[in-house]
């Protein structure tokens, strides 16, 4: 067995899965430190859910294979919803060896169903595995996700476009669109109380697809707190840090700019 896990409540999961879902396919990589799952085909964003292994009630991965292959997104959200949101069943994952199908049984107690399921998976062709974290290396801010999201709902949606700045001086953090409406900007002090780290060793400004950045918005609806970060590139990190019986599980949201601004 390569790779076997089991969760008692895995509710949590299947709303950030079921948010995300706009892909046909996910990338798995289970690893000794956690459950990785990476939406494939995405262009100039990657987003990732990190389950960690504290989450499982059990979690086994053979340490001595590198894990990894690709399935039906899709089909595994619609699988986690078999009982609907009532049920409470426990849920066991098991993948015995590469090419095998990902074996799924649900087991609800109370009703004294069990539920055997078996997605099919696929190799996963020139993976790399970058850290874009590293590249997001020079500005870092931490915000209160409730307040993240007020700020973007209160610009312009019908905008294309994002402006997103970070700078060492007042206002310290900056939102602003520009649309057919006119000009729509938000702004936070690193003073804030929803702000808990400000780390900025340089001004940058960059322009983003603002539908890009919509499209995080639902997961950031579970969210405790996102931690905001940018580099040299233009490179945009969003990690969200999502609570859970007080355990908690990550989403790393990755967006490129389309243009970098003095």
């Amino acid at each position: 067995m390569l790779f076997s896990a089991e969760i008692t409540d895995f509710r949590i999961i299947h709303n950030v899965l079921k948010s995300i879902a706009v892909k046909d396919y996910v990338i798995v990589r289970p690893m000794e430190e956690g459950l990785k799952l990476t939406l494939d085909e995405m262009k100039c964003i990657e987003t990732s859910i990190y389950i960690p292994s504290s989450i499982f009630s059990s979690y086994l991965v053979d340490s001595n294979e590198d894990i990894i292959f690709k399935m039906s997104l899709k089909v595994f959200v619609e699988i986690l919803h078999i009982f609907g949101d009532e049920g409470n069943p426990t849920f066991k994952l098991s993948y015995a060896t590469i090419g095998a199908p990902l074996c799924i049984v649900m087991n609800e107690v109370e009703e004294n169903i069990i539920v055997d399921c078996e997605i099919r998976t696929m190799n996963v062709d020139d993976f790399t595995d970058v850290s874009l974290a590293d590249e997001c290396n020079l500005n870092k801010m931490v915000i209160g996700a409730n307040i993240l999201a007020e700020l973007l709902n209160r610009l312009n949606n019908s905008a294309d476009d994002l402006k997103v700045t970070l700078t060492p001086d007042p206002p310290y953090f900056t939102l602003s669109t520009t649309g057919i409406a006119g000009e729509s900007e938000v702004n936070i002090s690193k003073n804030s109380e929803a702000v808990t780290l400000f780390q900025c060793q340089k001004t940058t400004t960059a322009i983003y697809s603002f539908s890009n950045i919509r499209y995080i918005l639902k997961v950031m609806g579970y969210a405790d707190k996102v931690a905001i970060s940018t580099g040299e590139s233009g490179l945009l990190g969003l990690q969200l840090v999502i609570s859970s019986d007080d355990r908690q599980l990550y989403v790393e949201y990755y967006v490129t700019s389309q243009y970098l601004t003095d």
